[in-house]
C-alpha cells in the first residue's frame, strides 16, 4: 500500500519528537528504504541498532513511523517499520494556541537551523564548498527588512516555489544531496530599535510671508 503524500501530526508534543537529529535521520532513512527492520536503518545511518529502538518507539507513538508487520529473517522473525508518509506537516496554530504550542514553532526553526549549520560546517571542513563563479554550490541569504502583507505574500510564494523544486529533487534523487532551510519571521525587540519602521518626522509648515511694501 503506498504511503500518503503528507500527513499532519496531531499535537505539538508529538511534533517535538522529530526535532532530535537522530530521529530525523531514522525517519529519512526509512523514507528511502521503505519497510525494513531497525538493523537496516542502523546500517544506513552508521549507528548501532541497540541505540535506535527507543527512538523508533517514540516516532511510532508520535505518528511519524508505523509498524509494517513481520518478515522471516535468517534466524528469527524481524519486526518491520516504515515512514507513515512521504512528508509531514506541523500542527496548525490557532488563534487561541497555548504558549507551549507557539514555542514549538521557534524550537523547530532552531533545530533545523542547527542541522543546516552542521551540514555546512562538515562540507566546509571537507573542502566541498565551491565559491568560484560558475561552480558555486551553496547559498546564504540574510535580510532585515520591512514587509507589507503584500510583500510578505510575495516572499512566501517564492519559498513555496523553492519547496516545489526541492520536492522534485527528493523524488528524482539525482545530483548531490543538499539541505535547505527558509525562514521568514516577524522581529520583536524589547529594547533598542523598534521592529516597526519609524514614523517620518513631521515637516514644519512654512511660515506665512507678507507681500507688498512696508506700511
Amino acid at each position: 500500500m503506498p504511503r500518503p503524500a503528507v500527513i499532519r501530526i496531531a499535537s505539538s508534543s508529538a511534533w517535538r519528537s522529530i526535532l532530535s537529529p537522530v530521529r530525523r535521520e531514522i525517519l529519512e532513512s526509512m523514507q528511502q528504504l521503505g519497510p525494513c527492520p531497525i538493523a537496516d536503518v542502523a546500517a544506513a545511518c552508521g549507528r548501532p541498532a541497540d541505540g535506535l529502538y527507543r527512538h523508533v518507539r517514540i516516532l511510532v507513538k508520535a505518528g511519524f513511523l508505523v509498524d509494517a508487520g513481520v518478515r522471516k529473517g535468517k534466524r528469527n522473525a524481524e519486526r518491520l517499520f516504515d515512514a507513515a508518509a512521504d512528508d509531514f506537516a506541523a500542527p496548525r496554530l490557532q488563534r487561541g494556541s497555548s504558549a507551549s504550542e507557539r514555542e514549538t514553532v521557534a524550537l523547530t526553526a532552531e533545530a533545523l537551523t542547527k542541522s543546516v549549520a552542521r551540514s555546512m560546517r562538515a562540507s566546509a571542513v571537507s573542502g566541498r564548498l565551491e565559491c568560484a563563479a560558475g561552480s558555486r554550490n551553496f547559498s546564504i541569504m540574510h535580510h532585515l527588512s520591512w514587509l507589507t502583507p503584500r510583500r510578505f505574500a510575495e516572499v512566501r510564494a517564492l519559498a513555496i516555489r523553492m519547496n516545489e523544486v526541492l520536492e522534485a529533487g527528493r523524488r528524482e534523487r539525482t545530483g548531490e544531496l543538499y539541505e535547505a532551510l527558509a525562514v521568514v519571521t516577524p522581529v520583536t525587540r524589547r529594547r533598542g530599535s523598534h521592529s516597526r519602521p519609524p514614523k517620518p518626522a513631521a515637516v514644519p509648515a512654512p511660515k506665512a510671508r507678507r507681500t507688498g511694501g512696508r506700511r
